[in-house]
């Protein structure tokens, strides 16, 4: 029998590489969004590259709500989903928080790598409208009684980007 027993030490280096490779491939995945965006931006009219592009988002946030609710998350659980929103942003390597206010929650985004993707591919502060249509399309397919609201955004020269959740009354 061969028993595998690490140290520390180890641990923490093999932890440290895995890091290492997950923010890799945050700029492995903004790299190819970007390939991609620039490609239907050169072969398409602007409007139909904006439709594109507002359609890949689209996609996206179906499939992130889809997911949330296939996993079990409560369709109208305004924590619940705030968190998972949050949780989203930290894998992604955004740094956000959220918050509970009354009957409403609060994510804000003080950094988002995407920022300086969009500036490093020459399309500085285009990336609100792209986040806006996400957060909208997942909101809506957990659940239609529910509205996110960006009150500030980065792209905006606002100090972060701030979506409120609530349930429509």
């Amino acid at each position: 029998m061969n028993t595998e027993i690490r140290t520390v030490a180890e641990l923490e280096k093999q932890l440290a590489r895995k890091e290492r490779d997950w923010e890799s491939m945050i700029h492995i995945n903004h790299d190819f969004f970007h390939c991609w965006r620039r490609a239907a931006e050169e072969n398409l009219s602007a409007q139909d590259a904006n439709d594109l592009l507002m359609r890949f988002w689209e996609l996206v946030g179906t499939g992130t709500g889809k997911m949330y609710l296939e996993r079990g998350g409560k369709p109208e659980d305004l924590e619940q989903i705030t968190f998972t929103m949050m949780r989203a942003s930290h894998v992604m390597g955004e740094t956000a928080h959220m918050a509970l206010e009354g009957d409403t929650s609060v994510l804000v985004h003080t950094a988002c790598p995407w920022m300086d993707s969009f500036l490093d591919t020459g399309a500085p502060n285009q990336c609100q409208a792209g986040c806006d249509h996400w957060f909208r399309t997942t909101i809506q397919t957990i659940s239609p009684n529910m509205r996110v609201v960006t009150e500030s955004a980065l792209p905006g020269g606002d100090s972060t980007c701030t979506r409120r959740f609530s349930l429509k009354k």
